[in-house]
């Protein structure tokens, strides 16, 4: 489950359109058809991988290596142990018996006692100490590489944030896009909804969500879904002075529409119009405007 992000059940699902804000000078996404995936411990926010749990291994952890414990073919496990070594022309039984006479006690039941001590005395503290538990945080801030996106287009903070001071853009991206599915098949939703909260919880099983894949409530305005990738899955990988920045492809169809900022310029409306009519024919343009009477935004078409 800690290995594989992806591998996370229950997971919300994303509404129909997710967006990404864009400062006017990167109108080369769009040109080139691929955007900058962040490794967590890299992003804007200096607490992005932070401590959310007192534990790594809490009570519901260790029943469930417990469980696991009890359901273990022990038979297969004898004869896996008995490969490459002189005892391997013996049977699995022939092995139990030897054991209960010449130790005395049956050998599956010592096996599983001595599976259980190990967990408690060694497996288990050595998870929840707080080097194991600072280690796979760091591991996975700096493995995996995302792609931030947002449930919103018409949020003013995240425009002056993140589009330029609302003078950039907006890409609406088509949620069933396979470029939104994981796994072999494409049987599963990419899409990650961040959690935010403060503090911590008493062990990761408590809730993954909020676990790995969360901020603190000062970020709540950003109504953030994420898209993980292992960095090495990234198209193209640059350097650029001290930083490695990480490119990956999205197929143009993905993309539904563009929303020009308040303040975007013309030059910026026509680079947009050009590269839309001639690689993005099936996606529309338009730009969003200012209700002062209730003080927000509103999309409108351009003709």
């Amino acid at each position: 489950m800690l290995d594989d992000i992806y591998e996370i059940d229950a997971r919300p699902a994303p509404s129909a359109v997710v967006y990404k804000y864009v400062a006017a000078e990167r109108v080369d996404v769009l040109r080139n058809a691929n955007i900058r995936f962040t490794p967590p411990l890299n992003t804007n926010d200096i607490f992005e991988v932070r401590q959310t749990f007192e534990l790594l291994a809490g009570p519901k952890m260790q029943n469930l290596f417990a469980e696991q414990a009890t359901a273990l073919n022990i038979d297969e496990t004898i004869a896996d142990a008995l490969k490459e070594t002189p005892l391997a022309g013996m049977s699995v039984a022939a092995v139990k018996q030897f054991f209960s006479a010449t130790v005395g006690g049956d050998l599956e039941t010592s096996m599983r006692d001595m599976l259980g001590m190990v967990l408690k005395d060694a497996v288990f503290p050595t998870m929840n100490s707080p080097k194991a538990m600072d280690d796979l945080l760091v591991k996975l801030g700096s493995d995996l590489i995302c792609l931030s996106l947002t449930e919103r287009f018409d949020s003013s903070p995240m425009w002056a944030h993140y589009a330029g001071n609302s003078t950039g853009f907006v890409i609406a991206f088509d949620t069933t896009s396979p470029f939104f599915r994981r796994g072999d098949d494409g049987e599963r939703q990419g899409l990650h909804k961040i959690t935010y909260f403060d503090g911590k919880i008493a062990e990761v099983m408590d809730d993954v969500y909020a676990a790995f894949m969360s901020k603190q409530e000062d970020w709540a305005y950003e109504r953030e879904w994420r898209l993980y990738v292992k960095a090495n899955q990234a198209s193209k990988t640059l350097t650029v002075g001290t930083d490695t920045i990480h490119l990956v492809d999205f197929p143009r169809d993905a993309v539904q529409r563009v929303i020009l900022g308040l303040r975007a310029s013309e030059d910026l409306e026509a680079a947009v119009t050009e590269l839309l009519a001639t690689d993005y024919p099936h996606a529309t343009l338009t730009r969003v405007q200012a209700d002062r009477a209730t003080a927000s935004l509103a999309e409108v078409s351009i003709t």
